[in-house]
């Protein structure tokens, strides 16, 4: 797709005491770091989505050949199979494989199913010396290779020449295992565009999955992914974060890709938002923001005394990289907008990892089995580990069923469950919106640039399902 920069966009709404981050990122007391400065080569022009695409069942098989099975995908971390022989599946919709650690630092995927008679050779997360199948026991070494057929007198035509499971392309950054169903795909660097380049300093490979949930939400894949595709809706839907969190200061970004794009979704935290009342002020923002955080990441830290006459930002990204170093004794020169902001990164079509230390979370969207209106939200917790010790294990995954809370079940989030518990409330409201709207007008109208990013992963939807 061509590179398109339209001139005709406001970009964000500020003023001198509130600016767009932009505005912010000038200002950044570290220095204008490189992936800041860094801006998309694509603004969509895609105001009206056809609410159909959100629960027509043939719609949603076709996107399963057409998209699905056409890109890459985050399967699971490094840390979910640490050890030789570990494999955990990965179901999108009604497919599933599964990702095994093969040998060191080698890892494969397949199709989770055995090439006898179908049985799903991995249904949980399990480790063993090889891949058996439950029902007939046929074995398969790590790498896939045909292993065992018990009674192979009666199966003659099927050799280690072509008894091998059946494999799908796998590629690695930063901890995060992908995988991509098309033989004919282009590679997972072509995809992930500039993600690795503004991540190195923040290195995700240097983390682990402290906490993480799995929500079964009564809403679409697509639904459920765009509530985080933008900030307009913390006004309505988290009002305590209005007066430290700049919503209508937030700046988004698009790079086109020849597999499909990378968006960034940045909103200033420390700051208040232009719907905050006259009494919200930078130095307020700045406190409820540090407080929030010792609650949140640092319970032993001592709050910072801000000076009212110096860049209160500055302060607190100050005082945030110092509990940083002191609690995993690595030095960190990493900007106030690391350190403070919610900068989100989208690869198309399910992939979310933040540039936060605020918000440490990676998030992964896949569709239900069989109901196009229900999805999963899956959301990691990662936390950086000392300097000099091994990567810990990853946390189990909770599992969240419709109508369960977040925040009860999953607690490794703290208050931020909370938050999630906020979001999931409108989803089941939006999908049902969705089908009762006038046949006349059954489409949705997106914001120009606050929803620009759900107005691209749209126009990429089209693109691959043309195909």
């Amino acid at each position: 797709m061509a590179a398109r920069v339209r001139g005709d966009i406001q970009r964000g709404f500020g003023s001198e005491e509130r600016p767009v981050i932009t505005k912010l990122w000038e200002r950044d007391s570290v220095g204008n770091n490189e992936w800041t400065r860094a801006r998309g080569n694509y603004e969509p022009n895609n105001r009206q989505v056809n609410y159909r695409r959100y629960y027509d069942a043939d719609y949603f098989k076709e996107e399963i050949e057409k998209v699905w099975k056409k890109t890459w995908l985050f399967a699971c971390r490094e840390e979910d199979i640490p050890q030789v022989g570990d494999r955990v599946p990965f179901d999108v919709g009604p497919l599933s494989f599964f990702v095994v650690h093969s040998k060191a630092d080698e890892y494969k995927a397949f199709w989770n199913s055995c090439i006898h008679r179908g049985t799903m050779l991995c249904a949980k997360p399990e480790s063993h010396s090889v891949i058996r199948c439950p029902f007939h026991g046929w074995e398969w070494n790590h790498d896939g290779s045909l292993k065992f057929i018990p009674s192979h007198w009666d199966f003659k035509d099927v050799t280690r020449a072509n008894g091998s499971l059946r494999e799908v392309k796998l590629g690695r950054w930063g901890g995060f295992i992908f995988i991509n169903a098309d033989p004919n795909c282009g590679p997972l660097e072509e995809a992930l565009s500039v993600i690795p380049e503004h991540f190195k300093q923040y290195a995700p490979e240097r983390r682990y999955t402290a906490a993480r949930y799995r929500k079964l939400v009564a809403a679409n894949w697509k639904a459920t992914q765009e509530a985080f595709l933008e900030s307009y809706h913390l006004y309505a839907t988290h009002p305590e974060g209005v007066p430290f969190n700049g919503d209508s200061q937030s700046h988004y970004d698009i790079w086109s890709t020849p597999q499909g794009a990378v968006g960034r979704e940045s909103v200033p935290s420390g700051v208040p938002s232009m719907h905050a009342g006259p009494e919200a002020n930078a130095v307020s923002a700045a406190e409820v923001f540090a407080q929030v955080q010792k609650m949140w990441h640092y319970p032993d830290a001592e709050l910072p005394v801000l000076d009212t006459q110096r860049d209160v930002r500055a302060q607190i990204g100050a005082w945030h990289r110092k509990v940083y170093e002191q609690t995993y004794g690595r030095r960190y020169d990493a900007p106030d907008t690391t350190m403070l902001d919610s900068n989100l990164y989208f690869m198309f079509p399910q992939f979310c990892v933040w540039l936060s230390e605020a918000v440490p979370f990676s998030y992964q969207f896949t569709p239900h089995p069989t109901d196009p209106e229900k999805c999963y939200f899956d959301v990691r917790l990662l936390k950086p580990y000392a300097e000099g010790k091994p990567r810990p294990p990853a946390a189990p995954v909770v599992e969240v069923g419709i109508g369960e809370s977040i925040a009860k079940l999953a607690t490794g989030f703290s208050f931020l469950g909370m938050i999630f518990d906020q979001d999931m409330g409108n989803l089941p409201l939006v999908q049902r919106g969705m089908r009762t709207a006038d046949p006349a007008r059954h489409y949705e109208t997106l914001g120009t640039f606050q929803e620009s990013l759900i107005q691209h992963w749209h126009e990429l939807m089209d693109r691959f399902m043309a195909r």
